[in-house]
């Protein structure tokens, strides 16, 4: 339905930079979790949308659906990610971005409901990129987030909450990322270091995204590992993904 969807798009633009695409992704995490994602990006003249839907599950969260709406432009982006009561969650999650030349300013909010518990959170985040090499294109961030927990009483509820819904916030974030292209091969290595909401708690996190267009097809393989403090837990993830250029 997503690739009819971009076909049906595209076919209502002007052929000049014409694009539609679809991509499938999906990963695995060290904790049990897994999620799998199909999305259809279409547009024109350097505007284009993205419409998607998700699949997500983990050893204390069900089985649940997300859909996702996207837009992109030279200047701006956006992103709306709903879960439509699925499985009791409701979640809504966007994200409206300003960009400007080499920096970006992104603004988001996001608001969930599960049973008696309930989340809420606004936040910003300053992204900045350039050619610091010639050949590499690095970037950096910084973000933060105003979260609010209303839950039942218990020794830990935001570990609660994350365990049954995969929302894991966070306070703060910080992180820097790199790419290196090599004949169609593209490697991203990441760092970050971020506090989750858990008072005293920190957690520093690496990851590695791979890349590798033949003809129309890209595929990308990408995993990560991070470690929290003072819990000395060890978190990971691996997923796989294919994106078909269909213009």
């Amino acid at each position: 339905m997503l690739l009819l969807i971009a076909g049906l798009i595209a076919a209502e633009v002007s052929d000049e930079a014409r694009i539609a695409e679809a991509s499938l992704q999906a990963g695995l995490g060290m904790r049990g979790e897994r999620r799998a994602e199909l999305s259809a990006r279409a547009g024109a003249e350097g505007i284009s949308m993205v419409l998607g839907a998700a699949q997500s599950a983990g050893p204390q969260s069900p089985e649940r659906e997300e859909l996702l709406l996207g837009f992109e432009s030279p200047a701006w982006r956006g992103e709306l990610r709903v879960v439509p009561g699925s499985a009791g969650l409701t979640r809504g999650a966007g994200e409206l971005a300003v960009h400007f030349e080499t920096w970006s300013l992104v603004l988001g909010g996001r608001a969930a409901s599960l049973g008696r518990t309930s989340m809420n959170g606004i936040g910003a985040r300053f992204e900045l990129e350039g050619e610091p090499l010639e050949g590499i294109r690095a970037g950096a961030s910084v973000s933060g987030w105003a979260l609010w927990l209303d839950a039942p009483r218990s020794a830990d509820p935001w570990a609660a909450w994350g365990a049954a819904t995969l929302d894991w916030g966070q306070r703060w974030e910080a992180g820097a990322w790199a790419t290196r292209e090599f004949f169609g091969l593209s490697l991203t290595p990441a760092v970050s270091i971020s506090e989750p909401p858990q008072a005293g708690a920190f957690e520093a996190r690496a990851s590695l995204v791979v890349e590798l267009r033949v003809g129309p097809v890209k595929l990308r393989v990408d995993g990560g590992a991070g470690h929290l403090w003072p819990a000395r837990y060890w978190h990971g993830e691996i997923g796989a993904g294919v994106t078909m250029s269909l213009y």
